[in-house]
């Protein structure tokens, strides 16, 4: 279970992030994230984003993130950050109060509580995920990565073959603006490319370029294998360009497959509370081609403190 529920009393009245700060030495940010979440309940109620202000007079209960290890180490460590290989199907962070199991379940009970990942990769995606130790590395391997200066490659397995069944040869590049939809709709969480059909009463939030490169290594199974490099990193933007190219990967459950089986995958992974979550093997076989997403993050590549760091995940995938 990652999180526990404390109650805390007051015996003067006190700002909801100022509570928040010094009862847990965070940081105005960190406070207003506690918030944002829906960590914190006053007179049964969750308190919203915008009542960082509220004022606390009675008894209130946080939510307070425990981890929970399944045992996964790091790959690599050193004074600085360390390097975790992520499964497939595992989350990056816990979502809301709910009782899944995350990588940051990892990073906290192996590295304490200062510890914290510098970038995101999808649930569903395999791979290479760089943590810092402490605050410095947090800060300086975060400005890295905003300044497009770490450098990752992904392997993707896609349907079909890509070099006989389209006019693409060889190595390519794709840009394409992306743009997430509004939260709270129907398949909300699926991003949609410039120019994708899409219902008229869809709502976007804007376009922003998205890049990347391939390098098609051959064909496996009747699929096509592809080595990814994103330029740019915009949510699902690997997912996004291949299902607009009409070669989605092998094992997507939210591009390239039928909506209602998503809403089926989504229902099963996101809603309900205490149980196995997910849809069984043979489901996702039968829906999606592969009971797993075909894309693995195997490489990261990038300079920090004067040394030169390449890593390569050993780990891939099979069918």
């Amino acid at each position: 279970m990652p999180f526990i529920k404390q109650k805390f009393y007051f015996q003067t009245p006190i700002k909801a992030y100022l509570f928040l700060m010094r009862q847990f030495n965070l940081n105005m940010a960190q406070a207003q994230s506690y918030i944002n979440k829906g960590r914190v309940v006053y007179e049964s109620k969750i308190l919203g984003n915008n009542e960082k202000n509220k004022v606390l007079e009675r008894e209130v209960e946080v939510w307070i993130f425990k981890p929970n290890s399944i045992g996964l180490k790091p790959i690599y460590e050193n004074e600085d950050f360390a390097l975790f290989n992520k499964p497939a199907q595992m989350l990056i962070h816990p979502k809301g109060r709910f009782f899944h199991h995350s990588l940051m379940d990892e990073v906290r009970e192996y590295f304490g509580t200062e510890a914290s990942l510098i970038h995101r990769i999808d649930k569903e995606t395999s791979g290479l995920v760089l943590v810092g130790k402490h605050k410095r590395s947090i800060v300086e391997l975060g400005e890295l990565f905003a300044n497009n200066r770490i450098k990752k490659k992904y392997l993707a397995l896609i349907k079909g073959k890509m070099c006989k069944t389209s006019k693409i040869v060889g190595d390519f590049c794709l840009l394409m603006p992306l743009s997430l939809q509004e939260k709270g709709g129907d398949l909300s969480v699926r991003s949609v490319f410039l120019g994708q059909n899409l219902r008229k009463d869809s709502k976007l939030l804007g376009f922003r370029d998205a890049k990347s490169e391939f390098e098609i290594l051959g064909e496996f199974g009747g699929n096509t294998l592809l080595k990814v490099y994103p330029i740019t990193g915009r949510t699902h933007q690997i997912r996004v360009h291949l299902f607009s190219l009409g070669f989605p990967i092998l094992g997507d459950p939210l591009y390239g497959c039928e909506d209602w089986q998503s809403r089926e995958y989504l229902d099963s992974e996101f809603i309900e509370e205490n149980r196995d979550f997910g849809l069984c093997a043979e489901k996702r076989k039968e829906y999606f081609g592969a009971d797993r997403l075909m894309l693995h993050a195997y490489s990261l590549e990038f300079s920090y403190k004067g040394r030169e760091y390449y890593f390569r995940s050993c780990e891939g995938f099979c069918l």
